[in-house]
């Protein structure tokens, strides 16, 4: 009887926790592109390393309709993070070019790689406030499916 009181305890001491958690939690702040597929906002409460921010899904067909350009909105990093990160990984030949710049100093990073399946990635430093934006463009051939993902660090 007595674990049992505990284990109810517990439950519902984690019920309230993690709801009070998620009130507390910072809104998304990634505002990726339209006609795109977004992948769900991690939990960011953890302080230290890379922490995936969100990601989108870019199709041959959008890149197509686009001028083979991708670009997310602007979106800010969280206020732990100084540094901005983008991983891209694109299949099916042909070569990507992935930019990641911020906004507000006007610094950034571009990385260009063959579509081989393999993640690829671009870092620039930021100061808190500032303004992150990513673009994808293919240079070569028509990549299938590319993934683009926003992460933070310090």
């Amino acid at each position: 009887m007595m674990n049992l009181r505990r284990s109810v305890a517990l439950s519902a001491a984690t019920a309230l926790l993690g709801g009070g958690a998620a009130l507390a939690a910072p809104a998304a702040t990634a505002a990726p592109a339209t006609g795109t597929t977004v992948a769900a906002v991690q939990d960011t409460s953890a302080r230290g390393g890379w922490q995936k921010q969100w990601s989108s899904r870019i199709s041959a067909d959008y890149l197509k309709t686009h001028g083979k350009k991708w670009v997310s909105g602007v979106y800010r990093q969280p206020d732990w993070s100084n540094m901005a990160r983008t991983t891209f990984r694109c299949s099916g030949g042909g070569q990507a070019k992935v930019t990641i710049k911020n906004i507000d100093s006007g610094k950034k990073a571009s990385k260009k790689h063959d579509c081989n399946g393999r993640k690829h990635y671009a870092t620039v430093a930021y100061r808190k406030g500032q303004h992150v934006r990513i673009t994808l463009q293919t240079t070569k051939g028509k990549p299938k499916t590319t993934t683009v993902e926003a992460w933070a660090g310090n």
